[in-house]
């Protein structure tokens, strides 16, 4: 009778240790699939793969020979050539009146396509073509306008955009920026290069142009 239940009491302790072993492998399992790691403490290992901690770089697409950042803000900052400042929206105040008067003289065509009236401050933009085969300078010193009423005014030597020299069959661009303040009353203006530089320049060395309105 003691043999019989001495079995079964081991019988019992053999089933609750095979079933708390079981119990052990699953949590085991479960430990590698979720945490990537089998065992405890000092015992334990991990199961992932090591990654690389290394930074990535980014590759720069600038052009070296632009100088990268620097030379853009450079090109930026730079002063813009007349042909960009004709260009350049007028003051919000100005009054502005586009269209064409010009005149030729032999080789020498001087035209006035707009004219800006900002505050009685009339700014007369001009082309000049020079048609011959020979290089033309008009300074911007050699500048000399007269208003409808007979009032005397130069070119700006300091806010005027004028290069003067035209090579060869070609032209240029800018503007000329009166000294002096035109007054309300002031309808119009003649416009003239005087002492105009160059082996091939108008006989007497002068071109006028008429009859250019002042925008109200």
């Amino acid at each position: 009778m003691d043999d019989e239940t001495h079995r079964k009491k081991s019988s019992a302790a053999l089933k609750i240790s095979l079933v708390m072993l079981g119990v052990l492998v699953l949590l085991g399992v479960i430990q590698a699939v979720t945490a990537g790691t089998v065992g405890v403490g000092a015992l334990s290992f991990d199961l992932r793969e090591t990654s690389s901690t290394a930074p990535t770089s980014r590759t720069s697409t600038s052009d070296d020979t632009t100088g990268g950042l620097d030379g853009a803000v450079g090109t930026a900052l730079s002063s813009p050539s007349p042909e960009s400042e004709e260009e350049a929206a007028p003051s919000v105040d100005a009054k502005v009146l586009t269209g064409s008067w010009k005149q030729a003289r032999g080789l020498l065509t001087v035209e006035v396509t707009k004219v800006e009236n900002l505050g009685g401050r009339l700014k007369v933009f001009v082309t000049a073509i020079n048609a011959s085969t020979a290089k033309m300078d008009l300074p911007v010193a050699s500048v000399s306008v007269v208003d409808d009423a007979q009032r005397d005014y130069g070119a700006s030597l300091s806010t005027s955009r004028w290069s003067g020299l035209i090579g060869k069959s070609s032209s240029i661009n800018g503007y000329l920026e009166l000294d002096q303040k035109v007054p309300a009353g002031s309808t119009s203006f003649s416009l003239t290069f005087s002492g105009i530089i160059g082996q091939l320049a108008p006989t007497g060395g002068a071109v006028t142009v008429t009859g250019i309105p002042i925008p109200k």
